[in-house]
């Protein structure tokens, strides 16, 4: 339950070489893989009922690097300590499973948590035409991010690849995942708001949704905040910063 004591666990799930597995393909899936990071789905239980788990390794990039994150709490443990933050208060994200530090045998780090069965990214669902028009998907997209934010949430890369939908039987729920930039304030943040939907507005722009998202999305997402944050968050500024940002980086289009 997401109110217990959370601590990182095997539970004889994973395998002893992560790495081989990554590198051979057994039974994963990759996801994306750069410089810093390699994602991917591994599928686990070969007696019993098949788990998906989603495995986010944080490759080594040099002995300085390493040595920084062995000093300082390192880029595994940091984002399993945020997801474990989330996700004992009731948010909606995947439910962490277990961390790996980098050692000096083994240099990656991993970070493992539960996959949202049955979902597709908000950018997905765009591409296949799903959100126009959908009322009952807007509202609920829109009560999510709200109550993520009201709680104290920031998410800090709040992109749509990153905000996950399930639908069963007309009923959504949305989750958010890739929480390395998340955040937890005591309170409402009214910077890490306007930054999320900044962020949110500029992906609009890449995928030429941004007329969606100003007459749809942020109308409705307004109407679930209290007056007195409403009043601070300034549309027509956050709509500045995006196209300014988006027009620096190019005005790449995906």
């Amino acid at each position: 339950a997401a109110g217990s004591k959370f601590v990182p666990r095997n539970c004889g799930l994973l395998p002893g070489n992560l790495d081989e597995i990554i590198e051979k393909g057994i039974s994963f899936s990759l996801i994306k893989h750069d410089l810093s990071t390699t994602v991917g789905i591994f599928e686990v239980g070969e007696e019993g009922p098949v788990r998906s788990l989603l495995v986010k390794r944080f490759n080594h990039r040099g002995f300085l690097d390493f040595m920084i994150h062995r000093i300082f709490n390192g880029r595994a443990k940091r984002l399993w300590n945020r997801n474990v933050r989330l996700y004992r208060r009731g948010l909606p994200v995947p439910e962490p499973i277990t961390y790996i530090e980098s050692s000096l045998k083994k240099k990656n780090a991993y970070f493992v948590s539960s996959v949202i069965p049955d979902s597709k990214s908000l950018y997905f669902l765009h591409r296949e035409g799903v959100l126009q028009g959908n009322k009952v998907l807007v509202k609920k997209l829109a009560a999510a991010i709200s109550q993520w934010h009201l709680s104290g949430a920031i998410h800090g890369d709040l992109k749509w690849p990153n905000i996950l939908v399930r639908a069963e039987n007309g009923v959504y729920e949305c989750f958010f995942i890739d929480l390395d930039q998340a955040k937890i304030c005591s309170r409402p943040n009214i910077s890490g708001i306007c930054g999320d939907i900044e962020r949110f507005y500029r992906f609009g722009l890449q995928i030429g949704a941004e007329y969606w998202v100003e007459t749809e999305f942020l109308p409705e997402y307004l109407s679930f905040m209290p007056a007195a944050l409403r009043t601070e968050i300034d549309l027509t500024r956050i709509k500045n910063k995006s196209i300014k940002e988006w027009t620096k980086r190019g005005r790449e289009k995906l």
